[in-house]
């Protein structure tokens, strides 16, 4: 896996970030990207050739891709911003029943980012690593159904759920094949939802976990290392950790980090990931270095370190900042 540098930490670059630079810097739109696989590859080389950073990926900060793909219908407001519910597909139970996995090859936006996949890997996957990237079975649902509506479900049917989560797993089982088939080594997976402010512990394993863990095995046997991302305030990274991932990567401001890196240095990859809406938007230069410098410090020499942000880096903030990152990588990282 070419995050894998032999003597420095590796700075992995979270989804579009900076996506007002990379989109000016190609002179394309983000609509235009999810329509056109080409498109979508030439916006994340141009993010690669204005941050340098040690990857490329093949999704980016919109969560709706794969609902949409079941069946929530999904709106533009924006020229340059991500796509937002026009109606969930489960309005009630009757339309649970309805759906279906999908070949997300098949569908006509979520196989853009494949498509753009084979593309990457053939113009620079020699170079740096193209991952994958896809939401988990339990996130796929509450675009489905709706935040709020789930939550009322596990009260007054919780088979609706198991059902949706079900749905999505079985076609995210699908994605893992179709990546492996691009030779991918690595896919990044966002479980925000996976969150103490938002479901119990036990919410959390019935509805969420359950299916992660046998979505996590699966990329597993099929050679392809899982980033399991989750920005949440109150992250439940043991559980997730547990579950298979094989790099965890979380805000730092979120957790108690020190702890964090003594208790899985060595047995998980761990991606400690820069505040993205604090520091690397609204903070200066040398604070961002400061920030960087203080998590390598943290961790120590040698590998299973990745620095990232903590999550998409927000869409104006300063080029100079998100660059730093890297530069400080490069400069505070060597082993």
């Amino acid at each position: 896996m070419r995050l894998e540098t032999p003597d420095r930490v590796p700075i992995f670059y979270q989804q579009l970030g900076g996506a007002k630079h990379v989109l000016q810097a190609a002179g394309l739109t983000m609509r235009e990207g999810f329509q056109r696989p080409e498109v979508f590859a030439t916006i994340m080389v141009k993010a690669r050739e204005l941050f340098g950073y040690d990857n490329v990926m093949i999704g980016w900060g919109d969560l709706l891709t794969e609902a949409q793909a079941l069946g929530t219908a999904w709106k533009f407001p924006e020229r340059d911003f991500y796509p937002r519910v026009e109606r969930y597909a489960v309005q009630g139970p009757g339309d649970v029943d309805k759906l279906v996995p999908v070949d997300p090859l098949k569908d006509t936006y979520w196989s853009v980012p494949l498509k753009a996949g084979a593309i990457l890997q053939e113009r620079i996957g020699r170079e740096v690593a193209v991952v994958g990237s896809v939401i988990s079975p339990f996130f796929v649902a509450t675009e489905l159904r709706g935040y709020e509506n789930i939550m009322m479900d596990s009260f007054s049917d919780p088979g609706m759920i198991h059902h949706m989560v079900k749905v999505a797993m079985e076609s995210e089982l699908m994605y893992a094949e179709r990546i492996a088939a691009l030779g991918l080594e690595a896919t990044f997976l966002d479980d925000s939802g996976a969150s103490g402010s938002l479901v119990s512990p036990e919410m959390c394993e019935t509805f969420d976990l359950a299916y992660l863990r046998p979505l996590l095995d699966r990329f597993r046997s099929l050679g392809i290392r899982t980033i399991v991302h989750n920005d949440s305030q109150y992250p439940y990274i043991d559980q997730q950790v547990t579950a298979g991932a094989a790099c965890t990567h979380f805000n730092n401001d979120f957790v108690d980090l020190p702890d964090l890196m003594e208790r899985y240095r060595g047995k998980v990859c761990l991606m400690p990931g820069i505040n993205h809406q604090v520091v690397i938007f609204q903070k200066s230069v040398e604070e961002v270095e400061a920030k960087v410098r203080e998590t390598i410090g943290l961790f120590g020499k040698g590998p299973g370190l990745i620095i990232a942000p903590g999550s998409e880096i927000p869409f104006k903030s300063p080029i100079e900042n998100i660059v730093r990152v890297r530069e400080a990588c490069e400069k505070f990282g060597r082993y």
